[in-house]
């Protein structure tokens, strides 16, 4: 399960340092479009992650997998051969669509197979591992694009996939017990949605975590152009990306032990003005310079805003989910697919006015934040 649901993350990380020389290779003329490049498979995954739950509330769960890791496998073929920039978005969609399976349904299965103690402690280890692939795969994908270019990163991404889909198959049974299966129908979807978007807190979660969400795939998407290129890290950029993910894995924990006792609302709003001050600091200090601040300045800034995250996104989905208990599966792949096209707009916004100081990415958090904070403040009793 920690396979599966590491395989998105590993196929958005892994690419970053290989961006520049695909952008050069595929003839990107202009510079901050190669960020579609991990844009495009959170465009995939958004459409993907909406099905995936209700299919497999029909058919079990092997099945939605598997099909799930064969469409990555095709969009991570269609990259290694892709000619045009145009075909590489393509495969790059299908990887999205393909891993939303998978990353979806590892959850569920879990949910089917344990409780209590049992399911938190194997939920506790999914999450590590994923915590820990942006902490691994910069370096992968550094090495392979030194030894054999970033077509081999995509190589790697097929093989791997296709490992623990073969893993899957022979050493997980099917969990959902024929009687609990569901009836599939477009107007059960439907339902599903509006009950999902129209309920007030539901609707409000929603936009804070695809505000918030999109502010951090603009992160991820220029984390490359700023510290390879702005800031001339070359091959040291996987050791400063690494740290920083190292600090949101740190947080994380932390998160896990007080939200219980600080509650979830508060630590959401907390955490989103220390982005606002931190941020609001920044463009005051180094705005009026048209220059990137230091190294060190912005490593501490990236580390804060990494720190505050950690404790915005599980809390965010628990609060948006909370009241949607009698359909929490059909709700959850609502709630992730509508914030992740959400994302996907705000990271476009953010990413396409990327200058030679990085500035735009510190107004995008502040604005993001800005913006969330009126939202969380017009939910009753939060």
């Amino acid at each position: 399960m920690a396979a599966m649901s590491a395989l998105d993350a590993f196929s958005i990380d892994a690419m970053l340092p290989a961006l520049d020389q695909i952008s050069s290779d595929l003839n990107v003329v202009i510079e901050n479009r190669r960020q579609y490049v991990i844009t495009a498979i959170f465009l995939g995954f958004s459409i993907g992650v909406l099905f995936y739950g209700f299919v497999a509330d029909r058919f079990g769960r092997k099945l939605p997998v598997i099909v799930g890791f064969l469409i990555y496998c095709v969009g991570a073929l269609a990259c290694v051969l892709a000619e045009s920039f145009s075909m590489m978005l393509v495969g790059r969609v299908l990887q999205g669509v393909g891993a939303a399976g998978p990353y979806v349904l590892a959850i569920a299965i879990v949910r089917d197979t344990y409780k209590g103690e049992q399911m938190a402690r194997l939920l506790s280890l999914i999450m590590m591992v994923f915590i820990g692939v942006p902490m691994v795969a910069p370096f992968v994908g550094q090495g392979l694009l030194l030894i054999a270019g970033w077509r081999s990163i995509f190589v790697v991404l097929t093989v791997y996939s296709l490992l623990v889909m073969i893993w899957f198959w022979v050493r997980q049974p099917e969990t959902l017990l024929p009687q609990k299966q569901q009836e599939l129908s477009i107007v059960k979807i439907k339902k599903s949605i509006h009950e999902v978007m129209t309920h007030p807190v539901v609707f409000r979660y929603t936009l804070v975590s695809g505000l918030l969400s999109g502010a951090f795939i603009a992160y991820l998407s220029t984390a490359q152009q700023i510290f390879q290129e702005i800031y001339q890290l070359g091959s040291r950029f996987p050791i400063v990306f690494a740290s920083l993910a190292s600090v949101f894995g740190v947080a994380s924990f932390i998160n896990s032990r007080w939200v219980e006792r600080v509650g979830a609302a508060k630590l959401v709003k907390s955490s989103i003005i220390v982005i606002i001050v931190v941020s609001a600091a920044y463009l005051l200090t180094y705005h009026q310079l048209d220059l990137a601040p230091p190294l060190v300045v912005h490593i501490a800034y990236v580390a804060v805003i990494m720190f505050c995250f950690a404790f915005l996104f599980g809390n965010t989905t628990s609060l948006a989910l909370e009241p949607m208990g009698h359909i929490a599966g059909a709700a959850s792949s609502v709630f992730t697919s509508v914030s992740t096209l959400i994302a996907i707009l705000v990271a476009t916004v953010i990413g396409s006015q990327i200058d030679n100081t990085g500035h735009p990415l510190v107004i995008g958090f502040a604005v993001a934040c800005l913006l969330s904070l009126v939202l969380c403040a017009s939910i009753k009793g939060r």
